[in-house]
C-alpha cells in the first residue's frame, strides 16, 4: 500500500486540489490523505505558525474516499502536521503532492511559493515531494483537461517512490500549460527561468500592491521552464533544497579574511 499525503496553498476548498485528489485516486493501491490549510494560503513562502497552536479539524472532501484536515496554517504546517501529528498508526507518508495551483510558479516563484514549501517540507523531512501548478491564473475556475495530463507524471513519481528510488534533498516542480490535452507538445526536463518578469508596484487608494511585467526579451540559448510551459510543454524541475554553492564555498578558502583568520587561530 502507498501512503500519499496532498497538500496546496489554495486553501482545501479549491477545485485544483480535488483534481489533484481525483488524478491520484486512479492508482490503484493508494491510500490518500489530504491535509489542507483552512484557507488561501497563497505566497507565504516556508512560512511556519510558531505563536499560535495549530488546530487540524478532520473533514468530508467532496465526497471522495480520502482521509482529510483542515488546518488554520501554512502548506509547510500542513506537511508538518501530518508527519508528527496525525497518523496515528505512526507511519509516514511515502510522497507528498502539493497542488495543483492556480496559476504557474516558474523560475523565482519556486521562494515565494506555498505551492513549493509543501513539497519542500516533505523534503525536509526525508518524504519526496513533488509541487504541480497550471497555468490557469486569468482563467481560474477552468482545470480543463490537467486531471487527465497530470496521470502519467503522478503513476510516475508514485511507482519511483514505491521503490524507494527518488533522490533525496530533491523536490519536483511541475508546471502545466492551460491548453487541451491533444495540444501538449511533451514532458520535459527544465531549468528555472528567474529573470522572466519583473517586480513593479502599483499604486491605488489603500496604498501599493505587488505586480509582474513581463518585458519582451531576446529568445534565450536553453529553453527554461517559462519558456518551455509558454510553448505547450509540461516542465519539471528537480529544486535542490541545499542552496550551498559548493564551487564558491571551496574558492572562498583563499580570501583574505579567511586565510587572515587560519593565521590568527594558528
Amino acid at each position: 500500500m502507498l501512503r500519499i499525503l496532498i497538500t496546496n496553498d489554495d486553501g482545501i476548498d479549491a477545485l485544483g486540489i480535488k483534481r489533484l485528489a481525483e488524478a491520484l485516486l486512479t492508482l490503484e493501491g493508494a491510500d490518500i490523505y489530504l491535509v489542507a490549510p483552512q484557507e488561501e494560503k497563497s505566497g507565504v513562502g516556508h512560512g511556519l505558525t510558531l505563536r499560535s497552536a495549530l488546530d487540524p479539524q478532520e473533514r468530508d472532501f467532496y465526497g471522495l474516499p480520502v482521509k482529510a484536515w483542515a488546518i488554520n496554517g501554512n502548506p509547510a504546517d500542513c506537511v508538518k502536521a501530518a508527519y508528527h501529528l496525525l497518523f496515528e498508526d505512526g507511519q509516514k507518508p511515502d510522497i507528498v503532492f502539493s497542488g495543483i495551483n492556480v496559476g504557474t510558479n516558474l523560475g523565482r516563484d519556486i521562494y515565494y511559493s506555498g505551492t513549493c514549501s509543501g513539497a519542500r517540507e516533505a523534503v525536509i523531512l526525508g518524504v519526496p515531494g513533488v509541487a504541480l501548478s497550471y497555468d490557469n491564473w486569468f482563467d481560474q475556475e477552468n482545470y480543463g483537461e490537467v486531471t487527465e495530463m497530470i496521470q502519467p507524471l503522478v503513476r510516475e513519481f508514485a511507482e519511483q517512490a514505491k521503490k524507494g528510488v527518488l533522490p533525496e534533498n530533491v523536490f519536483w516542480n511541475v508546471n502545466i500549460p492551460h491548453v487541451p490535452q491533444a495540444q501538449i507538445k511533451g514532458i520535459v526536463p527544465a531549468s528555472l527561468s528567474l529573470n522572466h518578469y519583473e517586480d513593479k508596484y502599483s499604486k491605488e487608494e489603500e496604498g501599493y500592491f505587488l505586480m509582474r511585467e513581463y518585458p519582451e526579451a531576446e529568445p534565450p540559448a536553453e529553453l527554461l521552464d517559462y519558456d518551455l510551459v509558454k510553448s505547450g510543454y509540461i516542465a519539471v524541475t528537480p529544486v535542490h533544497i541545499d542552496a550551498t554553492d559548493k564551487a564558491l564555498l571551496k574558492e572562498m578558502g583563499e580570501w583574505s579574511f579567511v586565510k587572515s583568520w587560519g593565521k590568527r587561530e594558528g
